[in-house]
């Protein structure tokens, strides 16, 4: 498997982002080896808080929890998935699966770095991986975060009759589907400050920029767009289906935290609160003016709710 390497130099000077790198070195599928980056902070011996983003973000958008995190006693880590941030790059969008994002994502977690009692906090795409590594290590997990995210499925005993998801939700995905794919100078930097409710200063969107400084780069990015639940016939949904029946009687603490002006999973947590134990034990937490990138619209508001939780069940 080919791979790029972001430049160190890309990751100068970004605003509230003093962290220094940190890198485990995973099996790529095809007999290599790629690197996860991953940035910590807080006490080694500290209650292990893993933060998963999605796409088109990196661990970036965790910048302003972590410090909270580290003053609160916590060991607080933020991944870089494969082929985003820091992390290397492999270069063919077939490279990319969700099997492969949570392969590498237990890796990580449990082989190279062997956490034990981990509370998960999970953003987007990070939600369908991160729960899925959960699912296969819930003696590991001690808590799961929820954000602005879901577990779409198809029940593989129930006979396909359509290929295309019906709404009007999954025709505009479709759309988003084929300008991506057609588009290898995606610039999603700019849709995600779009998106946001606040105007994002230009160096926070330089930020997210950073990691990409030619479309060689954007891969994997552009990958998970395809990989969106539009057809009934994604791999992910059946896979994601035997996730959430494993993680049925899983009744350790799970918060559902999300945002009233999110515009990509709204009611994501409709997906796992009737299924899983310990998510249906507890009211989700709706923050008011928050955009699916909560982390830049409300920051100050998630970490409390996020420390509240993480304090309570300590």
């Amino acid at each position: 498997m080919k791979f790029r390497t972001t430049p160190d130099k890309c990751f100068e000077n970004l605003p509230d982002y003093d962290f220094a790198p940190h890198y485990v070195t995973l099996d790529d599928d095809a007999g290599g080896t790629l690197d996860m980056h991953y940035i910590e902070a807080g006490p080694k011996n500290g209650p292990p808080v893993v933060l998963i983003h999605g796409n088109p973000t990196w661990c970036f958008m965790w910048r302003k929890i972590m410090p909270r995190l580290a003053e609160a006693g916590f060991r607080a880590i933020a991944l870089d998935l494969i082929g985003m941030g820091r992390s290397q790059k492999p270069t063919r969008m077939k490279d990319y699966t969700i099997a492969r994002h949570e392969k590498w994502v237990r890796e990580a977690v449990f082989d190279k770095l062997q956490l034990n009692g981990v509370h998960f906090v999970l953003h987007d795409w990070g939600g369908i991986i991160g729960l899925r590594a959960v699912a296969a290590h819930q003696d590991c997990t001690a808590s799961v975060t929820f954000s602005n995210t879901g577990l779409p499925v198809r029940d593989p005993n129930q006979p396909i009759t359509q290929m295309a998801m019906p709404g009007k939700g999954a025709a505009f995905l479709r759309k988003f589907q084929l300008y991506v794919r057609f588009n290898p100078f995606w610039r999603h930097w700019n849709m995600l400050a779009a998106i946001c409710t606040s105007k994002l200063p230009k160096e926070v969107v330089a930020g997210y920029a950073a990691p990409y400084p030619n479309f060689r780069y954007l891969t994997g990015n552009r990958q998970f767009t395809q990989m969106l639940p539009t057809r009934f016939d994604n791999p992910m949904l059946v896979d994601n289906f035997r996730a959430r029946e494993k993680l049925a009687d899983f009744d350790k603490p799970f918060l559902c935290l999300f945002s009233d002006k999110d515009i990509v999973a709204p009611k994501g947590h409709e997906s796992v609160r009737p299924f899983i134990a310990g998510a249906g034990q507890r009211e989700p937490v709706i923050m008011k003016g928050g955009s699916h990138f909560l982390l830049e619209d409300v920051p100050q508001e998630y970490g409390d709710a996020l420390l509240e939780f993480l304090h309570e069940i300590s």
